[in-house]
């Protein structure tokens, strides 16, 4: 939470939202089956939860519910396109999320929710975009992109402007450092690690080694951070076991 005082989370592999203290005490369900919320995000202010989930029609849709218990309703109940991975903005006034329909269908643009007047809006440039991340001055929205400039880029408000940040490796999860300098990212296959890639420029800073962990979650892998910055991952401590098979004809 923004205050550091609580932890939202999703048990795996069940999918329901629960909040806790930071320390794992005093847990209290959020959700229930079939809802299964991803890639929550807490409002500004601590009172809300946005998520985003698969909806019965088969579209990504995006959720708000209360942080102290309630029922989750959507975003954008009339809308016909889908708003995978939204994310609030710093005064908690506007919601940026992705059309992306289908997680792994990357045919998407970035677009701009403001809730007191409910007009939305589509980010410029940002055709075959998707995660998008506001930065917590509000000057940047940090995104995903599939096309021949992929990787990780950002818009900067003030230039109208897009900026390529990292296009060498494979980006996933991009996280704002708390003080908008950074971008944190999960690069989980070659050369597997949490780097980060400063907003002026430069090149991208190995933060973990990630050589031999073992991802799980409901995307196979998932990154976050903490309140002081420091990465959070979910790893699969369970063991596995080879079995030899012999099928006898009859």
């Amino acid at each position: 939470s923004p205050d550091g005082q609580f932890v939202a989370y999703v048990t795996f592999p069940e999918g329901i939202l629960w909040k806790a203290n930071r320390d794992g005490s005093h847990p209290v369900q959020l959700t229930d089956a079939p809802l299964y919320p991803l890639n929550l995000r807490w409002s500004p202010d601590g009172s809300q939860i946005l998520f985003c989930t698969h909806a019965p029609e088969g579209r990504v849709r995006a959720y708000v519910t209360s942080s102290q218990g309630g029922t989750p309703h959507p975003v954008l109940p009339e809308d016909k396109e889908g708003q995978s991975d939204p994310s609030w903005s710093p005064d908690g006034h506007k919601i940026v999320f992705s059309t992306l329909e289908i997680i792994g269908a990357f045919n998407s643009v970035l677009r701009v929710l403001d809730l007191a007047s409910h007009q939305i809006t589509t980010l410029p440039g940002s055709e075959g975009m998707w995660s998008p991340r506001w930065s917590p001055n509000g000057r940047f929205i940090a995104g995903l992109h599939t096309g021949p400039t992929g990787g990780l880029k950002i818009f900067d408000f003030e230039t109208q402007r897009w900026s390529v940040m990292q296009q060498t490796r494979e980006t996933d999860f991009p996280t704002w450092s708390s003080d908008s300098q950074f971008i944190y990212f999960l690069s989980p296959w070659d050369d597997p690690g949490v780097f980060r890639v400063r907003v002026s420029g430069g090149n991208a800073e190995r933060v973990v080694d990630l050589k031999g962990f073992r991802h799980t979650g409901a995307f196979t892998l998932w990154m976050g951070l903490d309140p002081t910055d420091t990465p959070t991952l979910i790893r699969d401590v369970g063991t596995d076991d080879i079995y030899a098979l012999t099928l006898e004809t009859k």
